[in-house]
């Protein structure tokens, strides 16, 4: 028995994408097989090859509006791309102000003391990454060559005061304390050596850190230097902006603070290099003699030669002649001579004084002196003496 012609209604169709149980088609089981084998076909498609349809995207947040004072930056010209999420520090030169930001409104404004003409504070964009307590202080090589300054350990005497707050930066600019207090009440207050000193820094440190002004405090009491890496980095931009919004958020024109920086650099090399040579030149001229030395009993410095000048001879009863001013004597005086008793009148002449040699010298020859005449018998006795 032959089995059906093809394209009959008993024709014996497989399915396209692997072998199944056959069944007979009729014209209703054709039309219900093309829409089958569309189905299968399309099941059959490797894996990744199949077009997805695109599902719609979330609604991303709408940005939070502009702080005020944001707001009065843009309208001032001034364009620093503030975030909306997150802490910021704005430091603008012209106008000696620090402001931090908390997702995108300033949370705290403080003075600051910038960088003067000749050792400006550059424009920079860096990240705040540690606070550094009680800090030691080193300067620069630039401050070593022009102002001839050393190393200054931790303490009271440390020009960066008792916080040190670490910018991530190759030309050693960060902010700082300073014990130089008097400064912030200036009005133009550009007078560093490019580095930032900030009035509130405690209060920023604080901020940065995410602690307590307390809890600052407590740690700079310990006294001890280290530092401490802050929870995270915090974006710091040192701008240049003559006009800029005060803290009721009106337009203010600061004076442009580095307009002869040029001439101002020169003008501070110059002195410096007049400071090195004059240094140079002191450190050349040989050292200062010492001051003679004074040997007890003796009426002047003692000579090269070692030879010593005698005091003139007093004869008893007689009035010593006045001698020129002499240098001090030394603070120890030496013990008072025996009186001496007055000569019989018939004595031609005194014994001569005993010479007097510098401790450690050989000893001097005796100097007779010349006979003087005799005192009169009525001459009462010479007052004691001393050397």
């Amino acid at each position: 028995m032959t089995g059906p012609a093809a394209g009959d209604e008993g024709e014996i169709v497989m399915t396209a994408c692997s072998k199944s149980a056959p069944y007979r088609r009729g014209p209703i089981a054709r039309a219900a097989l093309a829409v089958a084998s569309i189905l299968v076909l399309a099941a059959c498609v490797p894996a990744g090859t199949q077009q997805t349809a695109s599902l719609p995207t979330p609604e991303q947040p709408a940005p939070p509006p502009l702080s005020p004072f944001v707001q009065a930056m843009r309208d001032a010209g001034v364009n620093v791309a503030i975030p909306a999420r997150g802490k910021f520090i704005l430091v603008n030169i012209p106008s000696y102000e620090l402001i931090a930001f908390q997702d995108g409104a300033p949370v705290l404004r403080s003075k600051v003391v910038v960088g003067a003409a000749g050792t400006s504070t550059p424009e920079l964009l860096s990240n705040m990454y540690a606070i550094k307590y009680n800090p030691d202080w080193t300067p620069t090589p630039s401050i070593v060559r022009n102002e001839a300054s050393v190393y200054i350990p931790s303490g009271p005497r440390s020009p960066l005061g008792r916080l040190k707050l670490e910018l991530d930066n190759d030309q050693a600019i960060y902010l700082h304390d300073t014990p130089q207090k008097s400064y912030f009440g200036r009005d133009k207050r550009a007078l560093s050596h490019g580095c930032v000193r900030v009035q509130q820094v405690r209060e920023l440190a604080a901020w940065a850190d995410g602690v307590s002004v307390d809890e600052i405090d407590r740690k700079i009491r310990t006294g001890r230097m280290y530092t401490e890496r802050l929870p995270e980095e915090i974006p710091v931009y040192i701008g240049y902006f003559t006009r800029f919004p005060d803290e009721f958020n009106q337009p203010v024109d600061h004076p442009d603070v580095y307009a002869n920086k040029d001439a101002a650099r020169q003008a501070y090399l110059a002195r410096t290099a007049g400071r090195r040579a004059a240094a140079a030149k002191k450190a050349a001229e040989p050292p200062a003699q010492p001051p003679a030395e004074i040997i007890p009993g003796q009426t002047g410095p003692a000579t090269p030669g070692g030879e010593t000048t005698m005091p003139p001879a007093t004869v008893p009863g007689e009035t010593p002649p006045a001698t020129p001013a002499q240098p001090a004597a030394p603070a120890t005086t030496a013990p008072a001579a025996p009186a001496v008793p007055a000569a019989p009148v018939e004595t031609p002449a005194v014994p001569a004084a005993p010479a007097v040699t510098e401790p450690a010298a050989p000893a001097a020859s005796a100097t007779t002196l010349p006979v003087a005449p005799a005192a009169p018998a009525t001459t009462p006795p010479a007052a004691p003496t001393t050397n």
